[in-house]
């Protein structure tokens, strides 16, 4: 079999513009075609409930691991196809991670806010 060859994709938008939606349907994309797919939320987003899924405002929820940094995944994200990442501005090493994981073939996919509600910049997304 063919190693697929990696790449990031970045869901940016504002508060409820449908980057999680976004983000859990491409994961499901992934998954039916046949990859496997690894979803990761922060820790502290407890919005919906201290379970260990990723949701939207609507109520659609998977599963996914919660962690503080993508460090914690260690060397489990080699595993999976596809890493799906929820509040991707939360990472502080998102960028260090999704290059990697993208380098050794892998599709990253992040949603993430836009921007600070002040309309300041979250460094680690820009």
């Amino acid at each position: 079999m063919e190693r697929q060859r990696g790449r990031i994709e970045l869901i940016m938008g504002c508060m409820f513009a449908g980057k999680t939606t976004e983000l859990l349907r491409r994961c499901n994309k992934h998954n039916i075609t046949g990859k496997k797919v690894l979803r990761v939320k922060f820790s502290a987003d407890k919005r919906y409930g201290a379970d260990f899924s990723i949701s939207t405002h609507s109520g659609q929820k998977q599963t996914a691991k919660p962690i503080n940094v993508l460090a914690d995944l260690n060397e489990e994200w080699k595993d999976f196809d596809v890493i799906g990442i929820d509040e991707g501005q939360f990472f502080t090493d998102i960028v260090e991670f999704s290059e990697k994981a993208a380098n050794s073939g892998k599709v990253v996919i992040i949603s993430s806010l836009q921007g600070t509600f002040l309309r300041g910049a979250f460094p680690c997304i820009l």
